[in-house]
Order: structure tokens, then sequence, then C-alpha cells
């Protein structure tokens, strides 16, 4: 008797404990469904200032203003003498290059030089870019309209390049003469 005992006793603890993973495994499916489904909705970001409000979430993909507000910058970084964020963000490493042998051949003359962008528009796939350059020697200043054409490629917005933009080539349009 006490064999029969032993073995029913066994069968309704693995028969519990079947039972037992059964309810557990649907538990974290479910769970697990639930979390796919939260974690693909958009997050509530929550701005604390004066007054509690929520802030407008916006895509990823860059507007028409950041994209010239972009190409104003990343041109002023490749040609002003004194900057104030790294220019690394914002190039590739061949216009890097060029811009530090630049300066070095402006600074062995006591040349300092900046860039003012007038206007920024799109032709084709490069921005044309209406700019004056000024050049400062001692306490004689000079400023040269010039036409710069840009191009511009995507990568990932960081905290060092919000704009998620890089700039990949820029040159001086060559100076139409006219007829007169």
């Amino acid at each position: 008797m006490r064999f029969s005992h032993h073995s029913a006793k066994e069968l309704f603890d693995r028969s519990a404990l079947k039972l037992a993973v059964l309810c557990l495994s649907i538990t974290s499916l479910t769970f697990a469904i639930f979390l796919a489904l939260d974690v693909s909705k958009e997050p509530i970001v929550v701005e604390r200032a004066c007054e509690t409000k929520l802030v407008e979430l916006g895509s990823a993909s860059q507007t028409k203003d950041e994209i010239e507000s972009f190409v104003k910058d990343a041109v002023a970084l490749r040609f002003d003498s004194q900057i104030g964020k790294d220019p690394a963000a914002f190039m590739v490493q061949d216009l890097l290059v060029s811009r530090a042998k630049e300066q070095d051949e402006l600074k062995k003359s006591s040349i300092d030089q900046r860039i003012i962008v007038r206007s920024v528009t799109l032709d084709g796939d490069h921005f044309v870019v209406e700019a004056d350059r000024l050049i400062a020697v001692g306490k004689v200043r000079s400023a040269l309209p010039t036409t710069l054409t840009a191009k511009i490629s995507s990568k990932g917005r960081s905290l060092t390049n919000p704009y998620g933009l890089v700039l990949t080539a820029v040159d001086q349009k060559p100076e139409e003469k006219k007829h007169d």
C-alpha cells in the first residue's frame, strides 16, 4: 500500500509541476507581447520648465531649415580660422585634412579668414552657397563675395552633430565672366 501511495503522490507532483511550467510560460509570453507593444509606441517626453507640458516628438529625417542651417554651420567650420565646435563631427576626413593644410598656410602668413553665408539653395544633388569671405591681415580687412558648391550626406544624429548630416565636398564655383 505504501508503494501505490508513493506512486500516486509522484504522479500528482509531476502534474502540478507541468501545470506550473505551463502557467509560467503563458504568463511570460503574455508579458513579452505587452512589452513589445509598449516598446513600439512613441515615448512620452515631459519638459519641465515654469510649466509642465508634453513635448512634440519630431521625425528623424531632416527638415529644409535644418539642412540649410547645417550647410551654413559646416561651411563656416570648413573655412573659418577660429572655430568653437569640433569640425570632425561635421565633415569627412578629406575636408578635415584640406582644412588643416589651409589653416596652417594662413597662420604662417598671419591671415585670419571667416565666411559669412548669405544664402543656401539646392541645385540638383548639391547646394549653391552664396557667401562673403572676410580676410584680415593685421588691421587690414577685405570682404570678397564667393560662390561655393557643397555636397552633404546623412549619418546618425549625435550630441556632437545634432543635424545628422556630414559635409562631403566643398568647392569654389568658378566665376562666370560677363561679356558687355
